[in-house]
């Protein structure tokens, strides 16, 4: 599976604002206590459309899926993440788009 990543991450450009899954940073979270997250489907927002849409939106922690999601075209382009953060975690965001494949965002973690 390729992973789509930005040429600069700290400038993106508008094609990578709708790709790039969203979400406040850093995170902050209590080691072993639940934690959800809501992530922008794109900080602009992604169409939602059958034809071109968010078709999942999947955490890890380095290589290891800790949770994933499957998104149905027409819906908000949100979604809710539920995890449990531990120390030395490693968090990353993967968006499936239907027709622009995966795109990733590294997530700094602060555990209290």
């Amino acid at each position: 599976m390729e992973i789509h990543q930005p040429k600069d991450p700290g400038f993106l450009n508008d094609f990578e604002k709708k790709h790039m899954p969203f979400v406040a940073d850093p995170l902050q979270g209590k080691d072993g206590q639940s934690l959800t997250v809501t992530v922008q489907l794109g900080e602009i927002p992604h169409p939602t459309m059958p034809e071109h849409y968010i078709q999942w939106l999947a955490l890890y922690d380095g290589e290891r899926e800790v949770t994933k999601i499957n998104i149905k075209p027409g819906g908000a382009p949100a979604a809710t993440l539920t995890f449990t953060p531990v120390s030395g975690m490693q968090p990353r965001l993967l968006a499936q788009c239907s027709i622009h494949g995966v795109w990733e965002r590294h997530l700094n973690l602060e555990i209290q």
